[in-house]
């Protein structure tokens, strides 16, 4: 028997052609699944927001619109639904392009239901890895993470080596797969090594490997970080932390595309594509000699700058929405109240985006209610909460004080400036002592 809609065997349907949902839908109701039908991009959101659903098909192909278009906001709203790409004739490119923003997988036209059926109940078998959800959290709302975006594809596609610049927190190895993940070794190794993390005198061994006997301690031989991600990408992150002597060894490794380990006397060859990454003025290093120049300019040639949290204010409802996904366990997760999100999208973030899914999840596993407001927000929230009341208090108050002097006094016409009625303009002459 089908089920409901809206329960946890229904599929939406998002394709401009009903005749194909009536034809999709009756099949899928004969293996026990109920079907949702959304004709264009607006209602496919409308209905995902709504409520949650085993799968999501969706057509590429919608009329006057772009399917590739609408997967993020799909993607965003639940992280943990499959969306199934059904693509036609002519854009399987665009279909690729789906699976590497986070789509489940395609199907192409005519749709095969024993293959689609194969693909719902992996679907429903296999939860979302933590790194397709993260590739999936690069929100792009604001005109720089957009931008953002779009030069990563493009640098994707070359294997230019790649210096990533910003802020702790702001998510830089959160791009650095990004890339890896559109480029043309996405099926190849991705490692990411932390350059903080390695002690000076354990740099050689680390990066390129020892032999056996090397030195005490080197009981086997071991490849470095380099051979480990062989024809795959390499990821340094706080480059900027490696000693003199070990970036000179780095940009050798860069120039040749040969490692020697320690303990041996001949190369190896290696195939690594090389990204970086960095919270330091690496330009202020090299004028103090804490960075090499001829390094620099050897990572410098495709840079990706993430700004802060504090510049892109307008990704933090859709990051906030997005955490709070994935930590709901019944697809059905809370919300912030509008008080406590102006109140976060006013905030600053020092910490960025780490200090933000932190306080996500404070606040899902403390918040007793499915609302979030304002007092369960950690206190420097809350704190924050009453300063920016106490502005807004300040500045409508000196608004008031403008009008009733460019008015002469006249609060019949002060009011009218204002767009308010006399009545409350008295009662906030009074409330603010003005009178």
């Amino acid at each position: 028997m089908a089920k409901q809609p809206g329960s946890s065997g229904s599929v939406l349907i998002v394709d401009d052609n009903e005749r194909l949902f009536n034809s999709l839908a009756i099949n899928l109701q004969k293996r026990g699944y109920a079907s949702e039908w959304a004709g264009n991009g607006t209602v496919a959101v409308e209905k995902f927001t709504a409520m949650p659903y085993a799968a999501a098909l969706l057509d590429l192909a919608l009329g006057d619109e772009d399917g590739l278009a609408i997967l993020p906001d799909l993607l965003r709203i639940r992280p943990r639904t499959p969306v199934i790409i059904i693509t036609g004739y002519g854009t399987l490119e665009k279909a690729v392009k789906a699976i590497k923003l986070g789509a489940h997988d395609f199907l192409q036209k005519p749709v095969d239901i024993d293959r689609l059926l194969e693909l719902l109940r992996d679907a429903s078998n296999t939860p979302q890895s933590d790194e397709a959800r993260d590739l999936q959290s690069m929100v792009a709302e604001s005109p720089a993470m957009r931008e953002l975006r779009e030069k990563a594809l493009l640098v994707a596609a070359s294997d230019l080596p790649v210096l990533i610049t910003g802020e702790s927190g702001t998510g830089k190895e959160l791009v650095a797969k990004f890339v890896h993940a559109n480029s043309p070794r996405r099926d190849k190794t991705f490692l990411g090594v932390n350059c903080s993390a390695i002690a000076d005198s354990l740099a050689d061994s680390e990066l390129f490997g020892h032999a056996k006997g090397a030195f005490t301690g080197a009981t086997a031989d071991r490849p470095g970080f380099f051979e480990q991600a062989n024809n795959g990408t390499l990821h340094m992150d706080e480059i900027g932390d490696m000693s003199i002597t070990t970036q000179a060894k780095i940009l050798r490794v860069l120039e040749e595309a040969r490692v020697r380990r320690v303990g041996e006397n001949h190369d190896r060859p290696v195939d690594v594509r090389f990204i970086a990454s960095t919270n330091k003025d690496l330009e202020g290093g090299i004028r103090d000699g804490s960075f090499r120049q001829d390094l620099y300019y050897r990572l410098n040639a495709a840079t990706l700058h993430l700004p802060p949290l504090r510049d892109r204010r307008e990704d933090i409802p859709p990051l906030l929405e997005r955490f709070l996904a994935d930590l709901a366990e019944d697809g059905a997760g809370k919300r912030f109240s509008s008080k406590a999100l102006e109140v976060l999208v006013d905030y600053d973030w020092p910490g960025n985006i780490r200090e933000l899914r932190n306080m996500v999840k404070i606040c899902s596993l403390l918040a007793p209610g499915r609302i979030i407001e304002l007092r369960d927000l950690p206190q420097q929230f809350t704190a924050a909460g009453r300063t920016r009341s106490v502005r807004l208090v300040d500045n409508e108050r000196e608004i008031i004080k403008k009008a009733l002097l460019e008015t002469g006094g006249n609060k019949q016409l002060a009011a009218q400036r204002l767009g308010i009625s006399r009545r409350s303009l008295y009662n906030k002459l009074e409330r603010y002592g003005i009178l």
